[in-house]
Parts: structure tokens; C-alpha cells; sequence
């Protein structure tokens, strides 16, 4: 099985490797230079997997009503809620995400429920093209752990993101520690946790970005495999860069990622 799964990812990484080259290939640079002017700004360009793990900061506010599927190794798990980031002065954003979760597992009864509340604020340093940034996310537990959505206690991570805005396409990349609460049974035992992230911004049009982001998270739970994604999207800008829709599907490199992610969403931004 493991054998099999490793062949397919590797088929997967090929076809996304040939799909990247001719992105590169057909994208315009120039659409991504007159961002200003109907295709969005630099800003409302965003990742999926890491949004809140991103050295940019919206011009005002966002706000994102979104949906995820995931396909586990033992069951389906869906979340539909917001995502709200303002601006707080010139290099400060906050916001916080939160959602309504329907998870079912082999074996177990299905449970659903309000999930937690995922509270951050990160902090932009001055710069030119490229730019660093510096955050906190604080996980507030208000999911019901006794039906599977939450723990029943407080996460906190420290994260650390650089972007350079180059004249076509904008690079970018993330790297974290998740202090994971402690737990009590049936749960495993937790530990602390690393993440890694690398992705690409890529204008196709001027209406319209691709991204390609790889994610990576060590185990958080004690007997748990690590969780790694790549993670294909597209974000397109409506009328005057106010807002657009946001899709993507996410492949698993790891065994702890799920077998299948979907990601669609619709945001506003002002």
C-alpha cells in the first residue's frame, strides 16, 4: 500500500512539476507588474494552506467565507466559516477563523459542532521587494472535545514568513513552532510541533493568480505520521480588485496528510 502510494505521489509531484514549467512558460510578466490596475494588488494575493503564515498584509480588511473538504485515511472531515484579517496601522495584521465542522470516522459516531477559534496578529518589518514578517496565532478551544472536533486545549505558535514580490511572480516561505496543549484519553498525547512552508504566486492573467504551496508539519501527536500537502489554487480578482473567488485541491507527500483536500471559497476585501 505504501509502495503504491509513494508511486502515485510521484506521478502526482511529475504531472505538478509539468504544469508549473508551463505556467512559467505562458504566464505574462507584465500582468503581474499593472497588479494595481484591475488585477488585484500584491497584498490580496494569498496562500490557502498558510494564510495567516504570510509576510503580506491586506491593504484593509478581508473577509472570506470558506469551505474545506478532506478525504482521511478513515473517514471525511467538512468545515465551512469565516476567515476575517484587518490592518492595524501600516504593518500590522490581525484576524482570527473559525468554522463549523462535520467529522465522521470509521467506527465512531459522526460528530459536529462549532470548532475552535483560531486568534492571530503578525508584525511586517520595512522593506523593498522583499519583506519579513513576524507572528502569533493563539488557538482558543471551543470545540466540543468529546465529539472528536477539538481538543480541549490551547495551542500557540510563533511563525516567522519572508515574500519577495519579483517583477512576474511572488515567492514565499514560512517556518513555525506550534506549542501544542496537553491532552487527556482517549486523545493522544501531544507534542510540539514544527512547521515548514514554500510556495510560488503566479499571475496567469491579469484577473487572475495560481499558486503552487508546499506545507509541512511534524507530528503533533504522539504515534501520529507528519502532515505534508502540496496544495495547487487559483484566486481571482472581481471588478477594481474588491474581491473574488478562491479554489484549490491538496495532494498528500506524507501519510499523515489527508488522501485529498478541497478548498473553495468567495472573499471580499476593503
Amino acid at each position: 500500500m505504501r509502495c503504491g502510494r509513494a508511486v502515485v505521489r510521484g506521478w502526482l509531484i511529475l504531472d505538478v512539476a509539468m504544469i508549473f514549467c508551463a505556467m512559467i512558460l505562458g504566464a505574462p510578466a507584465a500582468a503581474w507588474a499593472q497588479s494595481g490596475s484591475g488585477g488585484g494588488e500584491r497584498a490580496e494575493a494569498r496562500l490557502f494552506q498558510r494564510f495567516v503564515e504570510d509576510a503580506s498584509v491586506v491593504p484593509g480588511g478581508w473577509l472570506e467565507a470558506q469551505y474545506s473538504y478532506e478525504n482521511l485515511n478513515d473517514g471525511t472531515r467538512h468545515r465551512i466559516g469565516p476567515i476575517i484579517a484587518f490592518r492595524l496601522g501600516h504593518d500590522v495584521e490581525a484576524g482570527l477563523r473559525f468554522g463549523y465542522e462535520k467529522l465522521s470516522l470509521d467506527g465512531l459516531p459522526d460528530g459536529s459542532g462549532v470548532s475552535d477559534i483560531d486568534l492571530y496578529a503578525k508584525y511586517r518589518f520595512p522593506g523593498a521587494a522583499s519583506r519579513f514578517a513576524l507572528g502569533v496565532l493563539y488557538k482558543a478551544p471551543t470545540a466540543e472535545k468529546d465529539k472528536g472536533i477539538g481538543t480541549g486545549s490551547s495551542d500557540f505558535e510563533l511563525f516567522g514568513a519572508v515574500r519577495s514580490d519579483l517583477h512576474a511572480v511572488s515567492l514565499v516561505a514560512n517556518a513555525g513552532v506550534r506549542f501544542n496543549g496537553s491532552t487527556d484519553p482517549p486523545f493522544a498525547a501531544t507534542k510540539d510541533s514544527f512547521l515548514f512552508g514554500a510556495g510560488i504566486l503566479l499571475p496567469a492573467a491579469s484577473a487572475a493568480t495560481f499558486s503552487i504551496e508546499a506545507s509541512y508539519e511534524t507530528r503533533r501527536f504522539a504515534g501520529v505520521h507528519t502532515d505534508g500537502r502540496l496544495t495547487l489554487g487559483v484566486q481571482t480578482f472581481g471588478i477594481a480588485g474588491r474581491g473574488g473567488f478562491r479554489g484549490a485541491i491538496g495532494i498528500p507527500l506524507t501519510d499523515g496528510a489527508p488522501d485529498l483536500n478541497l478548498i473553495a471559497g468567495v472573499y471580499l476585501v476593503y
